[in-house]
């Protein structure tokens, strides 16, 4: 009896069952393909590829790589080039930006063709930069207008005037994409601080966490990306300040 009900299971689901045998084996073959696929390139040498990476930071994100100590491939959790204890350069500021590690996430078929890179996003993790306080707003201006996916991690900036120290941001992140897109974070004067950017960057909000103080931009809609005016409006514990402004890039000039 038994024996005659698994004949009559084997020829009604014999297909399926083959075709579930046949779906094991083109998993291994895909695995084994996958698995191939991201190891071969930890065996490249890319201190050779490296000009091609160069060439598309400098071409796409404004930034020069001046020097560094390492470059290799990972494949885990997502492929990415990490270089080491690199020096970035810009051509709108004068300092230069140490970054322990620089990661560049190329898009999949970027692994094996550099002559035509190309980077889903780059992440600069544990930074440090010395700017000059009539600086400070462009190296900002230059990390927000990115269009291209741009992520930093522990930014450390001391502003300086004429060598002296002014003031420090410390652990300052920033991302252009993401579930924090737009936001930036740190610490200044020991309290942790949040700046809430809107995506056409026409609003700024500003809070020092459990401080009672707080400021708000708003630009005036203008094509003069040079020259820009709006208004700016704060609260330092029961104190509202409202103020009109212009900003030319460098300074702002308060008025009314």
């Amino acid at each position: 009896m038994l024996n005659k009900i698994y004949k009559t299971i084997h020829k009604k689901y014999s297909n399926f069952f083959n075709f579930l045998f046949f779906l094991r084996y083109l998993f291994v073959i895909f695995f084994i393909s996958i698995a191939t696929f991201l190891i071969i390139p930890n065996f490249f040498n890319y201190e050779k590829r490296s000009k091609f990476i160069k060439d598309y930071l400098s071409n796409n994100y404004n930034l020069k790589i001046i020097n560094y100590e390492t470059i290799a491939f990972k494949a885990l959790p997502l492929p990415k080039l990490e270089f080491k204890n690199v020096k970035l350069e810009s051509e709108k500021i004068s300092t230069q930006l140490n970054v322990k590690n620089l990661r560049v996430y190329p898009e999949i078929l970027s692994i094996y063709n550099y002559n035509n890179f190309q980077a889903n996003k780059i992440v600069l993790k544990e930074n440090n930069i010395s700017l000059e306080a009539s600086d400070f707003m462009t190296f900002i201006g230059q990390v927000i207008s990115n269009k291209r996916k741009f992520a930093i991690d522990n930014l450390n900036i001391k502003i300086t005037n004429e060598d002296i120290d002014v003031i420090k941001l410390k652990n300052v992140k920033f991302a252009n994409f993401g579930y924090n897109e737009n936001l930036i974070s740190g610490e200044i004067f020991g309290k942790k601080f949040k700046v809430n950017l809107d995506k056409k960057l026409k609003t700024i909000k500003f809070s020092l966490l459990n401080s009672g103080i707080s400021a708000y931009i708003d630009f005036n809609n203008s094509k003069n990306k040079i020259q820009r005016s709006g208004t700016f409006k704060s609260k330092i514990l029961n104190t509202n300040i409202k103020l009109n402004f212009d900003y030319d890039n460098k300074k702002f000039q308060f008025k009314k």
